[in-house]
Parts: C-alpha cells; structure tokens; sequence
C-alpha cells in the first residue's frame, strides 16, 4: 500500500469515487464530508483510510488536514462539490437561468475544493459535477473553476463522462473536470479513458436480477441470498458482473434489500404499467389512471423500468417516493440494494444508516466503476507522462498516431 500514488477526496460522500481509485491503484491519506451519514458509511467500508473526517469544509481549511495527515505531498485530489445547486432539474422554475437566478450557496462550495489544489498542489484533480454546472447562470460557475484552477497552475480540460460506457447499468452522464499540473503535459481523456462497454451495455436485469423477489413492504436490513436465482442469473449473463463487479461472493448475507411500502392506489397504478413504460405512454395508450391526472399535462409520476435496457439515473430522489424506479417484473420501487448495484457497488459495501438516507447516498455518489476507470487513466498518465523541466517551453504536434516533442531552450 505504501508504494502506491496518494489521493484525498474532499466533498467524498459515501465513497464511491475513493473506492473506484482504489481499485485502480491509488492509497487514500483521508476523505472529508460535512454529511454525518456519509461519513458514517465511509468509516463503515474504508476501515483502512487513516483520517475519514466530518467537518464543515468551509470551516475546515486544507492546513489543518495537513497537520493531521502530516504531509503535504499527495498526487491527486479528488472529490464532487455538492451539485443540487447545479442540477439540470432546477431549470424548470428558471432558478439556474436569468434573472430569477437563485442564489444558492452550495454553487460556490467548489472555491473550497480548489483551495485544496491550491495549498496541496497536487499532480492532478478530479472534480465530478452534474452536466447542469455548465450551463448554471449561462457557464458563469463552469467559467470560474477553470479560471481559477488555472491561476492556481492548472492546465484544465472538461469532459461528460457517460456511465454506462464503463458497464455501469445506468444512463447516468456526469461532468468531469481534470486538472494537471503546469509542470507535466496535459491529460487528455480521449486517449487515457477508452470505453470499455461501447458496444455493450450491462443492462438492469443483469444487475438486479438474481435478487430475492420482494412485494411492498417486504424485506429486510439483512437476508440470505436465492442462490437458485444466483444459478440462474449466472447461466443467463455470465458471472462478469456479478462476481467481478458485485463481489457478491465476498458478502457473506445481503444487505439493504428491502422494499418501502407504496399505497395501494398506486400498487394498482403499477400494475397497469407496462415494462419500460411510463404513465405518459399507457395514458396514450387508454390505460385510466387512479391517480388524478390533469389530461391536458400529462405528469411523468410513474415509470416501470426494463430488465433489457438501461436503468434510470439514479438519484438521491429515490429516498422520497422511488415511483419513477418500480421494478421491472415486480409490483413495487427498487430497494437500496438495488438503487446500489445499478451504481456499481459492490455487495459486500454496507450502509449502516436509515433508508432514506441509504437512497441519497447512493443517488449523490460516482459509481465505483466510473471511479475505477478515471482511477486507471489518472494512473496510466502519472506514470507515462513527462514532466517539463522548468525553464523549457515546448511544442507538441501529432502527426496521426505519433508523438513529437521538439523542446526549445
């Protein structure tokens, strides 16, 4: 562990970044959240990591991690300032846009992740964001981080990464920003992150499917596996994400599998629903509603998911209804456990914390196998590129696949 390239993820949520960099070959020196749960949840499944702090990081300044830590050498930080000030959702009300623009304090929580670059200094950053902060009061925040990253000596490239081009079963898009040091080339994501599932997607069946089948209500905080369904599963899709992603086999019981109890006009509603189908399609179809629609503005309240497609983004909406999320075979909305395999975590990463909190949670984090990829590009450039000596400009050129530098004094 301690010939491995250092990362601290600061705004760390849950862990789902740290862990996919960990994957990837890097050693957490610490993870710092204001949330009490997601801290709770990050000591739970990262006993290893020697600081994992619950402090107010507007309060919190990166001197005192680092007399905690007693370094101040570290190659990369990482983290996802919180988003819903953000979020794509908020331009409905105008509240990103204009001049009914809202002024929302979590916009400017990345001022204190770069402060972190700043007084660290590290090779590289990773921030993760929602495809919102672009576009925020017409790219006015988006703007700023690049400009300040680049005062503090960054080279800075934005990239949208899109989820299920790395397996994850999901249509989850998220933004990227990567910053690299003046003293080494730029990281270019194109060449460093080549999908892995271009081609393929792992859809929701193969992530879900082998689960115990559950009615509303039904449950439990801990339960055995169906390892007839297991078998199943396995002969259906293989045991690539089931055992290479899940590690289902490291979990010794399942967890977090249980199913909140709906009313039951809308467990009729469900059933009326066809698989893939939202209430938008089976109005246009004639199916009648109990739930009072107004005709003239169909409202998307329900959608059944599809066990052969992509799974809905995940968010941590999922912990006030989950009625956009009802399971694709059974008359109920998909449970942590399920909200968390669709995001890529393992079995085994538990969540000690009450449901609602499990789905925001969930919902708020990277999915691990996102992490793990821009883990191994971040490490492949760190040990291929080549730092600049001070003093030498340079220019680059490629010509097709090729490389040239030609260094000038």
């Amino acid at each position: 562990m301690k010939n491995r390239p250092t990362c601290i993820d600061i705004f760390s949520g849950c862990g789902g970044l740290s862990l996919g960099m960990e994957r990837a070959g890097f050693r957490t020196l610490a993870a710092v959240d204001s949330n009490k749960e997601a801290v709770t949840v990050y000591r739970h499944n990262f006993p290893h990591v020697p600081h994992v702090l619950e402090r107010d990081l507007t309060k919190f300044g990166p001197d005192e991690l680092a007399r905690l830590i007693k370094r101040t050498d570290v190659e990369v930080i990482i983290g996802g300032p919180p988003c819903q000030g953000f979020s794509i959702v908020r331009k409905r009300d105008g509240a990103n846009h204009g001049d009914r623009l809202i002024d929302d304090p979590r916009r400017l929580l990345y001022k204190q992740f770069l402060n972190y670059v700043d007084f660290f200094h590290p090779k590289m950053f990773v921030m993760e964001n929602v495809l919102g902060i672009k576009s925020a009061a017409d790219g006015e925040y988006f703007t700023r981080i690049q400009s300040e990253a680049r005062a503090s000596g960054y080279r800075v490239h934005g990239q949208v990464v899109t989820a299920s081009d790395f397996g994850v079963p999901q249509k989850r898009q998220r933004q990227f920003i990567f910053g690299t040091r003046l003293d080494f080339l730029e990281f270019f994501h194109e060449g460093f992150m080549p999908p892995t599932h271009k081609n393929k997607i792992v859809t929701l069946g193969e992530a879900i499917g082998d689960l115990p089948v559950l009615k509303s209500g039904g449950g439990a905080e801990e339960m055995d596996y169906n390892l007839k369904r297991r078998n199943i599963q396995v002969k259906k899709y293989g045991r690539h994400f089931l055992y290479k992603v899940l590690e289902a086999q490291k979990a010794k019981r399942l967890t977090a599998h249980f199913a909140r109890s709906h009313l039951q006009r809308d467990l009729r509603d469900f059933k009326r629903l066809r698989e893939g189908e939202n209430c938008l399609h089976a109005m246009q179809r004639g199916v009648e509603f109990e739930f009072p629609y107004d005709k003239t503005n169909f409202k998307d309240r329900y959608c059944r998911q599809d066990r052969n497609r992509l799974c809905s983004t995940i968010v941590a909406h999922l912990n006030k209804d989950g009625l956009m999320f009802i399971h694709p075979t059974q008359n109920r909305s998909l449970t942590p456990r399920e909200a968390a395999r669709v995001q890529s975590f393992p079995d085994w990463f538990g969540f000690p914390v009450t449901r609602s909190h499990q789905f925001r949670l969930i919902g708020n984090a990277v999915p691990p196998l996102v992490g793990e990829a821009i883990g191994l590009a971040v490490k492949s450039y760190l040990e291929k590129t080549i730092r600049i000596p001070a003093g030498l400009s340079f220019r680059v050129s490629v010509p097709g696949q090729l490389l040239t530098l030609n260094f000038e004094h």
